[in-house]
């Protein structure tokens, strides 16, 4: 797992490419072939954004060994993770826009209002440890924070707007609702590999420090041997 997420960003943008090309080629020359397919669960789009999603769960939970402010980041991600696997904030949008949202507000389906509601209960709970692990932080533990979650909402942005356009696109099948799919699935890809980039920094950054301590220490034990 280290040298999955020590690996280039190029490397993970190129899979995300060829992905969303074979997913074209599929549905032009195969009629959307469930392999290739963006919008369903456990296809290789799928599988590659669990993998990706793995890799930041591992990233944090190395990062919250020196630094416990990362915790909140750890289970963020594994509860992406278990959510994109058990299709959990579909369920629950469904189900809330079916039985409790009364009618639709704007583009929102009554279904994609259930999961905005859905995910605003439980980000809230996670917000709220969040911005008590924030205001505990270190200056440079803040920074990192606001771009995480900056980061966040953009993913949330290509998870929630955008799904609610790939939703009115669907209406009928074609190229167009592939290719709002592709945005949409591959825009929250995209921001996976954007995060586990910011993950690799900090991770190469904690450990130059800890190469450079042991040798600060020797340096100051020989000059007071001197």
């Amino acid at each position: 797992m280290g040298t999955l997420l020590f690996t280039k960003n190029r490397y993970y943008i190129v899979g995300l490419l060829v992905l969303c090309i074979m997913s074209v080629l599929s549905f032009a020359y195969a009629g959307n072939m469930f392999l290739f397919d963006f919008n369903k669960e456990y296809s290789l789009p799928s599988l590659y954004h669990y993998a990706l999603l793995l890799i930041c769960c591992f990233g944090f939970y190395w990062l919250m060994q020196r630094e416990r402010a990362y915790d909140v980041w750890f289970y963020a991600f594994a509860y992406l993770l278990l959510d994109d696997m058990t299709t959990l904030h579909e369920t629950a949008g469904w189900l809330l826009g079916k039985y409790v949202i009364p009618t639709e507000l704007w583009f929102f389906s009554r279904r994609a209002l259930g999961e905005i509601t859905y995910l605003s209960v439980v980000g809230g709970l996670l917000g709220c440890l969040l911005v008590k692990r924030f205001f505990a932080a270190t200056a440079a533990v803040k920074k990192q924070f606001i771009i995480f979650s900056c980061l966040i909402m953009l993913f949330a942005l290509f998870g929630i707007l955008v799904d609610s356009i790939h939703e009115k696109t669907c209406a009928t099948q074609g190229l167009l609702c592939v290719l709002v799919g592709i945005v949409e699935d591959g825009g929250e890809i995209f921001v996976t590999i954007i995060i586990i980039h910011q993950i690799r920094q900090l991770l190469v950054h904690q450990t130059e420090r800890v190469i450079e301590l042991p040798a600060q220490d020797t340096s100051s034990r020989t000059l007071q041997a001197h």
